[in-house]
């Protein structure tokens, strides 16, 4: 009887991991094929050299958004779903008003910032060329006010439980983009870059301002301190995440320099290209975690047995589910990168492919990874993010000096492997937890399948041996994830019944 009940326990997890995989990921599936179709395009019209250019701005961007913005789409969450559940109307809307007056003063504080800055990043990533990029970098500063902005109205929405609408702004982030992106570089070539982004951020913000605004009316106070103080205390929940997201926008920054400094101008592109490819499918399937699994491990972070048991579960969903689809991506990259970009592109094949391994480790170190945060621990968890920032950007630039775009490959997959040995021994030594027997046997099992076609890609690339053996091992990996998925959690045969049921209340 016991047994049984565990297993209905089990299943109805399983189930819900899993149920939200596809709901929160849905959303983001479709945003990427619009994203897809957008690199393509722009592959097109601009070039590596171009889409070098895009990385390099956009990580600019992202940094100082990132140093200055406080993460309040990520820590403000929480704040206002209090407020929404717990508090009458006028809490509430107090508690919006200070999101979106600290969410305006850091925008402006960054876009001040950014305009300060900026000349001299220019200068030492452009050289001679800095008289001609400079004006341009500079009209990219609001761009940071107008992410600011966005990132409160997307906390609020959140909070108020609006998810509805936060999928539709989702879907329509990467349409905006697609549809101003096409016609400017179309017209205007590499100088279309510039008003793109500032274009594209300004209507992003809109359509967010759109959904809020009928809710609750706008209004800030940024320099009202009371509502400032309010403000810190709230923002004071999510430090580690914040501190989290500034390391990995500045890494992530610093690479993208780096490469077009060392490299002969198309590097930093041919990194962005490739990286993207690399975090595609699991960026869409970790969506899941920040939307319905950290809240939930934070309920339940005291009680040490139930907190392991959910980290396991859903450490095994994510080997389970990721390790099939990341070898497909991995086996398919010489046909996916020239044809979603193009030919000129090819030389990132092999750095994704490598680099898929980093994606595997990384299925399992990610939800471990949320433990200091539930446990309120930001000192440790900036401690190990900032150890896997310095090691990334240490790997793959190292990586590229010795061995090109595969050395690239080889550093992204070497951070994430050290990374998830020193997570999980932090995680063991100071939280007791350790990795179920099942999570190991499926790791044992799908391991030397990705290695093994990761090999064949490397000794026979896109030959008839190299497709038939690479073929072989998706299939197996495919097969055990399949009968693991059944075995445990009864998953397709749930998936019939609500087809089933589905179709009987349409007769």
């Amino acid at each position: 009887m016991g047994e049984s009940s565990d297993k209905n326990v089990q299943q109805g997890s399983y189930a819900r991991t899993v149920k939200y995989l596809g709901i929160f990921g849905g959303a983001q599936g479709v945003s990427m094929l619009l994203n897809l179709v957008r690199n393509k395009v722009t592959s097109v019209l601009l070039g590596v050299s171009g889409l070098s250019l895009i990385a390099i701005f956009n990580r600019t961007i992202q940094m100082f958004s990132d140093c200055t913005g406080l993460s309040l789409s990520f820590s403000a969450i929480r704040t206002v779903a209090d407020a929404y559940e717990n508090c009458d109307a006028q809490r509430v809307e107090r508690c919006v008003r200070v999101v979106r007056s600290v969410a305006f003063l850091t925008g402006v504080v960054g876009m001040l910032l950014m305009l300060c800055v900026t000349p001299f990043i220019s200068e030492w990533i452009f050289g001679d060329n800095h008289a001609y990029y400079l004006p341009r970098f500079l009209m990219l500063a609001p761009v940071v006010f107008f992410m600011a902005v966005s990132n409160g109205e997307l906390a609020i929405l959140r909070g108020i439980k609006q998810l509805n609408k936060v999928a539709v702004y989702t879907f329509a982030t990467a349409l905006i983009s697609l549809v101003v992106a096409v016609p400017l570089y179309y017209i205007m070539g590499v100088g279309g870059i510039f008003p793109t982004i500032l274009l594209a951020a300004f209507l992003q913000m809109g359509v967010l301002l759109y959904f809020s605004c009928p809710l609750y009316r706008y209004r800030v106070s940024p320099f009202s301190p009371s509502l400032l103080r309010e403000g810190r205390d709230m923002v004071k929940l999510g430090a580690g995440y914040i501190y989290a997201s500034i390391l990995a926008s500045c890494a992530m920054w610093l690479i993208c320099a780096m490469l077009s400094d060392i490299g002969d101008g198309e590097t930093a592109g041919l990194f962005t290209a490739g990286l993207a490819m690399v975090t595609m499918l699991p960026g869409v399937l970790f969506a899941a975690l920040d939307s319905d699994y950290y809240p939930r491990l934070s309920g339940v972070a005291g009680r040490v047995s139930v907190r392991n048991s959910m980290i396991n579960e859903q450490v095994e969903v994510q080997l389970l589910i990721q390790s099939p689809a990341l070898m497909a991506f991995m086996v398919a990259m010489p046909v996916l990168i020239p044809l979603l970009y193009k030919s000129a592109f090819s030389p990132a094949v092999v750095m994704a492919q490598v680099a898929m391994l980093g994606m595997f480790m990384r299925t399992m170190t990610f939800p471990i990874s949320f433990l200091p945060l539930a446990q309120s621990d930001s000192l440790l968890f900036l401690g190990l993010e900032s150890v896997y920032n310095v090691l990334l950007v240490a790997l793959v630039l190292l990586g590229y000096d010795v061995a090109g775009m595969l050395g690239v490959g080889v550093g992204i997959a070497l951070t994430h492997l050290v990374d998830f040995i020193i997570v999980y021994a932090a995680a063991r030594l100071k939280y007791g937890f350790t990795l179920s027997r099942r999570v190991v046997c499926y790791f044992v099992l799908q391991s030397p399948l990705m290695i093994a076609a990761l090999a064949v890609s490397l000794v026979q690339p896109s030959t008839l041996v190299y497709w038939l053996a690479s073929g072989v091992c998706c299939l197996l990996s495919a097969v055990i994830s399949m009968y693991m998925l059944q075995k445990y959690s009864n998953f397709f045969d749930t998936i019939v019944r609500k087809i089933k049921g589905k179709i009987g209340r349409r007769k």
